[in-house]
């Protein structure tokens, strides 16, 4: 898959394909999770961090297949956390993040306090 511009690239990393969105935090993981739970196919499921840290890191499903979603570097990466994610599954999520909007104020609010109340660890 190829996905390139200004603020979204997917590269190859350990088998698995990464989507990292803006360089210098020009996204907040916390509006980019707000805009995925627009899509009813995703359910944000466990974070592994506070979000008020630099090193955001959270997990969500998209179609029953669990990514993660963090802020390791300068940008924020998305990727599935099992090798055995199909490349089509992954390659339908990013086509969604690509077409980003910024969603209001009310809804990053809700998405940061739902935040607030999920456990930390994941356990399938």
């Amino acid at each position: 898959m190829e996905i390139k511009d200004k603020d979204f690239n997917v590269f190859e990393y350990e088998g698995r394909q990464v989507l990292s969105i803006g360089e210098n935090y020009k996204f907040s993981p916390t509006s980019i999770l707000a805009y995925l739970l627009k899509n009813n196919q995703v359910k944000i499921i466990a974070k592994k961090s506070w979000f008020l840290t630099d090193d955001y890191q959270s997990e969500f499903k998209y179609k029953e297949y669990v990514f993660e979603l963090s802020t390791t570097s300068d940008s924020v990466d998305i990727m599935p956390l099992d090798r055995k994610t199909r490349d089509y599954v992954s390659n339908e999520l990013y086509h969604y993040i690509k077409s980003y909007e910024k969603t209001p104020i009310v809804f990053r609010i809700k998405t940061w306090v739902y935040l607030l109340f999920l456990p930390f660890n994941y356990k399938p």
